[in-house]
């Protein structure tokens, strides 16, 4: 569905450093299908209750575009507890929540993704 690129501070990703997750579609898709299948992964598994999993679904849809192909989105996790979005090279919001950006990544990153060939791939394994 989409192509993506992890990039990382050092040899070796740290969720503790900032990173970058840069996803470029292959298809039209929208926001809402795209918030969608986050939370229902990250409910999957089991990052956060129900109550954050709505809260991080509400700064979802503020910051998670609609995205056609050729579309360059990146998500930034600062060392500053911030998650910036971006859709080609503009801004399209911030979250200040030390959680959020964790919760997100987890749906590439986290060992049990059920995106495993993904997760190999962005981690160089």
């Amino acid at each position: 569905m989409y192509d993506a690129t992890l990039w990382i501070v050092g040899s070796q990703w740290s969720a503790a450093e900032p990173h970058a997750l840069d996803l470029e579609p292959n298809r039209a898709v929208s926001a809402d299908t795209l918030v969608k299948n986050a939370i229902a992964e990250m409910r999957a598994l089991k990052v956060g209750g129900e109550s954050k999993l709505r809260t991080w679904q509400a700064e979802m849809k503020k910051i998670i575009p609609n995205v056609q192909p050729g579309d360059q989105v990146v998500i930034f996790c600062s060392d500053t507890n911030r998650t910036s979005a971006y859709l080609n090279d503009s801004s399209t919001g911030e979250v200040e929540d030390p959680s959020f950006c964790p919760a997100v990544m987890s749906v590439w990153l986290h060992p049990q993704t059920k995106h495993q060939a993904m997760r190999k791939s962005l981690l160089g394994q």
